[in-house]
């Protein structure tokens, strides 16, 4: 278990560090060569047709449930695309990340976007994604530290290979949100961004959401359109579930147990590692259970990652086994009061890190500890859903990134791949609703039941494909020749990665480095399935047949 635990952890860390630079940004059409986003140059309704009578008909009321950082770009390219807005509200449940009072809880880890999320952010224009990345670390450098004394260099700077940018999602949020406000009060665009206002309920009869605000329960108005960018828990896709015929929507959703994390933030890299280097550092007591992982973020700081797993036993007889109890305990318990940890008890947490990684000397360590104490220990979940969207009937509706296909980081590419979501349904959006001079509800409703539509049947497959590409067989386990031979390929290209003509660029790469679509990078694996991937043509048959089903 502990070999599988270091594995996945190895490759999440990988995957975050790898982007090459490219400035073309591919269409999001069905091929399946390339993946990216674009911003779709369809013609617009004349102001003359938004300004009269029928056309206030034309105007949209939308809902977007997470004000993370797909909801936010979502929120960017709605008001950037000419859409009619009559009104754009985005719900959070969590306090705004600008403010003081804000929780790290949540917030506290550094994400990596790669060529895929920065193509996203792109859409917009190039002005928001150098707002983003100013606010992050470019990083392309990976340590991997077998001891305190030992460490090996896996990765360094590459010819033609553009570094990710690493930045806290609390960061992305902020700068994200600043450009949001000020380019929607530019445009006067009537944006209402609610936060502390945890959804309950999403009631797609009436189109309306259900939420608490400061310990109230209030209704919102009316919507015309609700996007759920609300994460593994999603209560959009909850609700869309609820609402559809029986036998049609189908969803997954499991805990990725034992493995569990906390996180802490600290204000200045461990002296004994390098400042500018990600680094996965193995415990000094091998039988531990708990791997950390440290990446440089701007302005000097860092962010550790603690992997452990739940329940886990030490064979270690030192001090160091109560590490693992300590840190994690049971999910369902939340977080430490500030007044229940004491001087004595910070200090020989601390001391216990100190012995088993090389973080002596790091500045704000006793808050870092703290840090971990605060939070309630998080366990990473996986989604796969059958289809992205609402049926007709009913409040168009639609769910983006984990609230559709969540892999728990294991891929590494979940922020990267809801940003690219975002940008998908935005386009089916301006492609798809066309006014004209003569407003009808029913044509609205349809224009709007076709762009989640569409969206639906471009996403789809690539969340099925990122998550085969992310769990593999799931469980299931090859013919054991054909498993040796994967093995063996699976080193060969981790070894040489294609240079001198051996092996192939290995999946992490083509995960983090390349547009190439998730189904084409699934379907160039095929040998390491059971279960071929289907055809583009299965796909769409399948898809058509499941929309047939939904009225």
């Amino acid at each position: 278990m502990r070999l599988i635990v270091l594995v996945f952890a190895f490759r999440f860390l990988l995957l975050r560090i790898v982007s090459p630079f490219k400035t073309a940004e591919p269409s999001t059409c069905h091929s399946q060569h390339k993946v990216g986003v674009r911003r779709e140059t369809a013609k617009r309704p004349s102001s003359s047709v938004e300004q009269d009578g029928d056309g206030e008909g034309w105007k949209l009321k939308i809902a977007i449930v997470g004000a993370g950082p797909s909801g936010l770009l979502l929120a960017h390219r709605l008001i950037a695309s000419g859409l009619p807005l009559e009104q754009l509200d985005v719900f959070e449940s969590r306090a705004d990340p600008r403010s003081s009072s804000s929780s790290l809880e949540g917030r506290a880890y550094a994400l990596g976007l790669g060529i895929r999320g920065r193509t996203a952010i792109k859409t917009v224009d190039g002005e928001l994604w150098s707002s983003v990345k100013a606010r992050g670390y470019e990083c392309e450098r990976f340590r991997l530290h077998l001891s305190q004394k030992l460490s090996l260099q896996l990765r360094g700077r590459e010819d033609g290979v553009h570094p990710s940018v690493l930045i806290y999602q609390s960061d992305l949020c902020s700068a994200l949100l600043d450009e949001l406000e000020r380019r929607a009060k530019a445009l006067e665009t009537a944006l209402n961004v609610r936060f502390n206002s945890n959804i309950t309920m999403a009631n797609l009869e009436t189109s309306t959401l259900s939420f608490v605000s400061d310990g109230v329960t209030q209704e919102s108005k009316k919507y015309d359109l609700l996007v759920g960018c609300d994460g593994a828990n999603s209560i959009v896709r909850e609700s869309i579930k609820v609402y559809s015929p029986p036998d049609t929507f189908e969803c997954t959703k499991r805990e990725l147990l034992p493995g569990c994390f906390k996180v802490a933030r600290i204000t200045s890299m461990p002296p004994a590692l390098d400042a500018a280097s990600v680094a996965l550092i193995l415990p000094k007591t091998k039988s531990l259970g708990i791997t950390a992982f440290v990446e440089p973020t701007v302005d000097g700081g860092g962010c550790v990652l603690f992997a452990g797993r739940l329940n886990s036993e030490s064979t270690s007889s030192t001090d160091s086994a109560e590490l693992g109890t300590i840190l994690y305990p049971d999910p369902s318990i939340g977080g430490r009061e500030q007044s229940s940890m004491s001087d004595e008890e910070v200090e020989m947490i601390r001391r216990l890190l100190v012995e088993e990684f090389p973080l002596d000397g790091t500045a704000g360590l006793d808050d870092a500890v703290r840090q971990l104490l605060r939070q309630r220990t998080s366990v990473a979940s996986s989604v796969r859903c059958n289809t992205y969207n609402s049926k007709s009937g009913l409040t168009a509706a639609a769910i983006c990134g984990d609230a559709a296909h969540a892999t728990g980081g294991v891929s590494g590419q979940g922020a990267n791949s809801a940003l690219v979501d975002v940008a998908t349904l935005a386009d089916c959006l301006v492609k798809h609703y066309q006014p004209d001079d003569s407003y009808s509800p029913e044509a609205k409703e349809s224009m709007l039941h076709q762009s989640v539509l569409a969206y639906s049947m471009k996403a789809v497959p690539e969340g099925r494909a990122l998550y085969d590409l992310s769990f593999g067989n799931d469980g299931r386990t090859l013919p054991i020749f054909r498993n040796l031979r994967n093995l063996l390929s699976t080193a060969i290209d981790g070894v040489f990665g294609g240079r001198f003509g051996i092996g192939k660029k290995p999946l992490q790469t083509l995960l983090a480095s390349s547009l190439d679509s998730f189904v084409t990078i699934r379907r160039s694996r095929e040998r390491y399935y059971i279960d071929p991937f289907p055809s583009n043509e299965e796909i769409e048959s399948d898809l058509n047949y499941l929309y047939s089903k939904l009225p």
